[in-house]
């Protein structure tokens, strides 16, 4: 058996075991151990499980890997850039990692990154000027309701192999609804991030209107601002939601959808009416 620790293509983010690239068998071992260890009397009819990984969490290395694969590919985003982009945020970063119990394999990273003394990356992104949009941060906080920073969280990314993208088993679907329960457990009132926007080469949606047109999640633009290129993307937006107001929003856009595909009805009432819950594994 190969050691899960070391290989010659894994790469060192830092001093403290952070990886963002792993050699596959790696990653294999590391996720069939997880699901034995944790899921294994998580119902045997859902192939797809969901783990909630809090910071400094040693899985949440496959999760990093997963993000730096999904980047990489759609960005150009290799393990240097997410180190240096994601290093400051390590020991603040929560992870919600979906598995696919028949494959062994992993099939999603979210990654939530809670407030700490290294701040917010896409409240530092916007007041350093690395994402190039014009965002008064004190008017954002009093248009948004922002008046405790412990009370926030920023998706700092959402990373789905291509595999799991479609359909109504879509990864994202799973770890948008664990996110959005563990907020609410940990009285979260807002989410901030930057939502890649640029039009997929095949048909003319974007990340961001799936989120929010074809899914009815209630993010709106953070401080009316304008879309702006950021980290290989050639059009993101800031965006703010507010999770007290998300049931609601959500369960009146899904009783009043009219959208004909059954797989987009299924992916609704999973995400609104938690209809696989009970496949999520929440940290506490």
């Amino acid at each position: 058996m190969a050691d899960i620790n070391t290989s010659s293509n894994e790469h060192l983010a830092d001093d403290e075991g952070v990886f963002y690239e792993l050699a596959q068998v790696t990653v294999d071992i590391l996720t069939r151990r997880l699901i034995e260890e944790r899921g294994g009397e998580l119902p045997s009819e859902y192939r797809f499980v969901c783990f909630e990984l809090p910071p400094g969490d040693p899985n949440g290395n496959i999760a990093r890997h997963i993000e730096r694969t999904v980047f990489e590919k759609y960005f150009g985003n290799d393990a240097t850039e997410m180190a240096r982009e994601y290093g400051p945020y390590e020991s603040s970063s929560r992870f919600f990692l979906s598995v696919d119990r028949e494959s062994g394999k992993p099939s999603g990273a979210l990654r939530i990154i809670e407030n700490s003394s290294a701040g917010l990356k896409t409240l530092n992104d916007i007041e350093s000027g690395a994402f190039p949009a014009k965002v008064d941060m004190e008017f954002a906080s009093i248009l948004h309701g922002i008046d405790d920073m412990n009370t926030v969280w920023d998706v700092g990314t959402v990373a789905v192999p291509p595999e799991y993208q479609k359909g109504s088993k879509a990864a994202s679907i799973q770890m948008y609804r664990a996110m959005y329960q563990s907020s609410v457990h940990h009285h979260i009132d807002h989410l901030v991030s930057i939502i890649d926007d640029a039009p997929y080469k095949k048909h003319g949606s974007t990340p961001l209107r799936d989120i929010r047109d074809r899914l009815g999640v209630p993010f709106v633009a953070l401080d009316g601002s304008e879309p702006a290129p950021y980290l290989g993307s050639g059009k993101s937006q800031a965006v703010h939601g507010y999770v007290p107001k998300f049931y609601e929003i959500m369960h009146e856009y899904r009783q009043n959808s009219f959208i004909g595909q059954v797989a987009m009805r299924d992916a609704l009432r999973r995400l609104v009416e938690g209809t696989e819950d009970d496949a999520i594994v929440f940290s506490d």
